[in-house]
């Protein structure tokens, strides 16, 4: 559905980006239409434009195209001519060549073209391969030092053969006691073998990429201490000795519900006869009352349903502890209260007012619709508050924003925003020229004759 304009649009030079005139496939399809308008003739592929009786193309047609070099046209002269490039015909060859040494090999070396790039010439080059200059060894294998108790070797002897001429020299892989065994095999392209012996000596550090895996039903021991890191980062990482007592250090645990009734409640925590817990221990109230301490009467609490009570230090059985003694956390609920800021307003318990809130009963607070009490709806016609000319092929409907019915006598047409709909469904939102006065007067006008009721205004004042 289109947006409908019922006025002349202004563009004050602007450019009109990325537009498109109405497409129709015919004439007859595209109707009667003013002087200067356009369409898109989708069958013909033209725009035309009607002129005061009759739709007439504004497009220019090609008298003729020529041919050019290597280029061809068929049905130059139109409607539709179609450019073909000329074919081209090429015989290809092939051949194969095994070049020996200092043979000559042809290759391409340059390929010409001319200005519309087709190949005009092809310039071989003959390559000549260098002569056989490979030198090659054999590469047998004797044993090395065998003795008991010394390191254990093997060689690898190297002399020349072929065309070429070398020098015979020995390569000897030396073991290292506890450490690096070699094995070796005698004969011409023999193997020698690099291991650790089975019993392995690090000199010194050792470090592990990976995981360390230790396999064997002996006990693995340790000459020094083995380091970790002082703050495990992984689940599977081990913990030092300082970061387990750094956890447990002054940690308590929850030792059960508090019936503060009765003081000195139950189970007894104060009094000549208290119970004896540790540093960090603490309870949960779970019956609401009072408490007394060896320092009272300062030391008295009244206490609620969800308070917690913790020890500040261990609390031996019968020492009628003081107040300092123990931490109480009170978990009352306070009132919320209004700031300038969000960290000066207290935050707590508070109402909300019906009229404008919607709270459900877990809690979740919703915000009512509301409607604008400064708005209006205004039908554009003849009765009042609305009035309606029709002049210069221009109809105009006159608001008085100032009527009862609207906005009062206070009102200003430079404080009312506009929108104008269709007067029926579906209320199609449309674009007229809307002035407004230095008063309450606003004038809404539409080119051509327009019906009483065809549109309506939505008013806000702001």
């Amino acid at each position: 559905m289109a947006i409908n304009f019922l006025n002349s649009v202004d563009l004050n030079q602007n450019q009109l980006i990325k537009a498109a005139v109405e497409s129709q496939p015919n004439d007859a399809a595209a109707g009667t239409g003013v002087d200067g308008q356009l369409y898109y003739d989708t069958t013909s592929d033209k725009v035309k434009v009607w002129t005061g009786s009759a739709w007439e193309s504004i497009s220019g047609d090609l008298t003729a195209l020529t041919e050019g070099t290597y280029i061809n046209i068929d049905n130059p002269s139109g409607p539709i001519p179609t450019i073909n490039h000329d074919l081209t015909t090429r015989t290809n060859t092939t051949s194969t060549q095994s070049p020996a040494y200092g043979a000559d090999v042809v290759i391409i070396d340059s390929i010409t073209t001319n200005t519309t790039g087709h190949v005009t010439g092809v310039n071989t080059k003959t390559v000549t391969l260098p002569a056989d200059t490979n030198e090659t060894y054999t590469l047998p294998v004797t044993a090395g030092t065998v003795s008991p108790g010394a390191p254990t070797s093997g060689k690898i002897s190297l002399t020349a053969g072929g065309t070429g001429s070398g020098v015979k020299s020995t390569v000897e892989f030396v073991g290292t006691t506890g450490r690096i065994d070699i094995t070796s095999v005698n004969q011409n392209n023999g193997s020698i073998t690099i291991d650790l012996t089975d019993d392995v000596t690090i000199v010194d550090d050792l470090t592990v990429g990976g995981e360390l895996t230790v396999s064997g039903t002996g006990q693995s021991s340790f000459g020094g201490q083995v380091t970790i890191p002082q703050t495990p980062v992984a689940d599977t990482d081990a913990a030092s000795k300082k970061f387990v007592l750094d956890q447990v250090a002054g940690l308590g645990s929850f030792q059960g519900a508090y019936d503060a009734s009765t003081d000195p409640g139950s189970p007894a925590l104060t009094g000549a006869s208290n119970i004896a817990f540790g540093q960090g221990d603490f309870y949960a109230v779970t019956v609401a009352g009072t408490i007394t301490f060896s320092d009272t009467p300062t030391g008295d609490a009244t206490l609620e349903v969800g308070d917690f009570i913790f020890a500040n230090s261990d609390i031996t059985a019968s020492s009628n502890p003081a107040s300092t003694d123990f931490t109480l956390i009170l978990a009352d609920q306070n009132i919320a209260g209004s700031g300038a800021t969000d960290g000066a307003t207290p935050k707590g318990v508070a109402g909300f007012d019906s009229a404008s809130f919607d709270v459900s009963a877990t809690g979740w607070v919703q915000l009512n619709s509301q409607r604008n009490p400064y708005g209006a709806k205004q039908s554009l016609n003849n009765t009042a508050p609305s009035s309606r000319a029709e002049a210069g092929g221009v109809t105009t409907f006159t608001l008085n924003l100032a009527a009862a019915s609207l906005f009062g006598t206070s009102a200003l047409a430079e404080n009312v925003k506009v929108e104008v709909t269709d007067g029926s469904s579906p209320y199609q939102t449309v674009f007229a020229e809307v002035t407004r006065s230095g008063s309450a007067s606003m004038a809404i006008a539409f080119t051509g004759s327009v019906a009483n009721d065809a549109y309506q205004v939505l008013l806000s004042h702001v």
